[in-house]
Formats: C-alpha cells, structure tokens, sequence
C-alpha cells in the first residue's frame, strides 16, 4: 500500500510540474504565438522568429508580403504606400528560398494575398542548408505551435520576459526587424569602416555558387521556379528586386567567389522568369535590379566611426531610408529615375556589360583588396 501512495504522489507530482510549465509557457507566451496579451512586451519572440511570423500571417491575412533575408526584413517597411494593406513583412534572417517558398504558399493559404515583392538575394540561392531549421516544415501547421507549452526553454524564455518585461523587441507587429540593434553594433564595433573591414573578410567563404544547398544538394532555382507558378495560379502581383546593398559587397564576392557568379545568377533569374511567364502565357513579372554601381549604393564610408552613414549600416544591409526609395521606384513616384534597372531577357546582356564598366568607374579593386584581404 504505500509503495502505490508513492507512485500515486510521484505521478502527480510529475503531472503537476507539466500542467504548470504549460500554465506558465502559455501564459507569459515569450513569443506571442498565443495571443494570451498577458505579457504584451515580448523581448524573446526573435529567437523563434520563424515560428512567430507563420503564426502572424494566419492572424494577419496579409495582401502584401515581403520575402527575403535580414536585407529586407530590417529596410523594408511594411506600412509603405508601394504594398497593398494590410502587409506583411515575411523575410527572416538567414532565409532560403525553400523557406520563403513555404511563407509565400502560408499566405497564399491566408486567402487575401494579392501582392509579393521578392528581394532575390544570392545568398538565398546558395546556403548551406536548405532549411536553416529543421522542422520549419511544421511551422504552418496551426497546431504545431503548442508544441512549445511543454518545452523547458520556452519555460527559461518566460522566466526572462517576465524578468525583462520592459525589454526592447527586435521586431515590430508590421514584421519588420527594429534597426536599433544593429545600429548599436555598429557603435561598439568601432564605426561603419571596421565592421565592413571585419566582415567582408570572411562573408561569402561558406556558400555554394552554383545555385544549390550544400546539404541537400537540391537546386534553389526549383524552388523559384515554384514561387513564380505559385504566383500565376493564384493571380498574385509578383516584383523581384535584387537589392542595393553597398558596392563594396560585390567586390568581397568577386574576392571569394567570382563576379561573373553573381552576373550569371542574376541572368539566371531573369530567363527563369521568362520562361515561366511564356508556360502560363502571361507577361514576365517585373524584375528590378537596384544592386547597380550608382551614387546611392557607392556611399562614402567614413573613416570617424562616430560619423553615420545614410544609407548603410555596413556592405550587407540597407537603411530603411534607401529602401524606401527603391519602393518609390517601383511605385513610379521617385525623384531617383537613374536607380534601379528593369531587366528582360531581352536587355540582360547589356546590363550586364554596363555592370562591368560602371565597375570600374565606381571602386578602385586593388585599392579595396589591399584595404580588406592585405594584398599588395
């Protein structure tokens, strides 16, 4: 008899300790995937940034999205006259083109879709692992979020928004990521120069350049392919923009990987889009590249790291302010007609050939190679 009093109190204490971590995950929701409300603040919810954004999209039923890297998701607002209300932003940071596929078909599922504006970033096309989680598959079940109530670092996660309650979110309820901490590590980093310095040194060395996961050996170009027919079977406006990152990034490219990789790439994506659009009979989505030498995108980077620059945070990411003149452009209301190429396969060839010598209009490569990478 009391070998089963034992038992019984075990049993009960361990259900007790479940149905309360439950309690308290659900509750304090770090992530704000339940809606609860109780804790508005919610300092955590980036750590699981994937999870929260497919959650929202449900919630949200967004007209517009935005797909794409920490590019897009930090530049791009949502609330922008360019999009269709209500939007969205969808890019995370790290994403795969496999994982915006799954976003886009997500919010295709939502019913309202009308509007998608793709920031193609290369790095998109060539990372390393296909899905940079691994059960992001999941995520777009509505149920799966509950799978997180009994979870002990969900549990850690409610015990620290409690505990920092008043603690500064990385995103806004628009999608879009807040700046203030990457503006911040720019300050203790030592400025703009030495970040970019830093950085470009060693960006490019882990990705494939042929258009393919590393992991999974799969080919990216598939997935767009899907993103694109997903767009015409839904009559959905779909804009691809390659993005205007600082010219100083292509040149750590060109370092790592090879130019002509990045102008292949982008010819690659352009004759994928016409070949869709001739399968559906429909004309090309629109293609625009702003990653172009241009007075915007070759910004003087001061050497007083107390000095801030304009339209950059460092070679990778963009203000919103540059952003915003890029979704201006395409809105047909910009005051910058020079910024920003649309491209056809009918004009990809001498694009390409302008690229190569605005190039060397623009930056002096043995100068920047010397500056980076130490040659002589």
């Amino acid at each position: 008899m009391k070998s089963r009093f034992w038992i019984k109190i075990v049993l009960g204490s361990f259900f007790t300790v479940i149905i309360s971590v439950c309690i308290i995950n659900y509750i304090v929701d770090p992530y704000g995937i339940y809606n609860t409300n109780f804790f508005k603040n919610k300092p955590f919810s980036d750590l699981q940034m994937r999870i929260v954004k497919a959650v929202n999209t449900e919630e949200i039923k967004p007209a517009s999205i935005i797909l794409g890297t920490s590019r897009a998701e930090i530049a791009i607002n949502p609330n922008h006259k360019y999009f269709l209300q209500p939007a969205y932003n969808l890019a995370v940071s790290g994403s795969t083109l496999y994982e915006s596929k799954l976003f886009l078909k997500n919010a295709i599922k939502s019913g309202k879709l009308e509007q998608v504006l793709l920031v193609a970033d290369w790095r998109m096309f060539n990372e390393e692992k296909m899905r940079k989680v691994p059960d992001i598959d999941n995520y777009f079940d509505p149920f799966f979020k509950y799978a997180y109530l009994l979870n002990f670092k969900t549990l850690k996660n409610s015990y620290a928004t409690i505990k920092n309650k008043d603690g500064r979110e990385q995103h806004y309820y628009n999608g879009q990521m807040d700046n203030f901490f990457l503006t911040e590590y720019i300050n203790i980093s030592g400025g703009h120069l030495k970040v970019m310095n830093n950085d470009e040194k060693t960006y490019y060395e882990k990705f494939t350049k042929n258009n393919t996961y590393k992991d999974t050996k799969k080919s990216s170009l598939d997935d767009f392919r899907d993103i694109l027919e997903m767009c015409y079977e839904n009559n959905i406006k779909l804009d691809v923009v390659f993005g205007p990152s600082h010219i100083r990034q292509w040149e750590s490219f060109d370092y790592h990987l090879g130019i002509d990789s990045f102008y292949d790439w982008k010819k690659s994506v352009v004759n994928i889009v016409d070949d869709i659009s001739k399968k559906y009979s429909r004309p090309p989505f629109k293609i625009v590249d702003f990653s172009i030498y241009h007075p915007l995108t070759a910004e003087e980077v001061p050497t007083d790291p107390s000095v801030k620059m304009e339209y950059h945070f460092e070679g990778s990411h963009y203000k919103e302010k540059l952003a915003n003149i890029m979704l201006d452009r395409l809105s047909g209301s910009s005051n910058y007609n020079d910024f920003g190429v649309e491209l056809t396969s009918k004009n990809i060839d001498t694009h390409i050939e302008k690229l190569k010598s605005d190039r060397v209009k623009f930056i002096d490569t043995k100068k920047y190679r010397k500056e980076v990478f130490g040659e002589n």
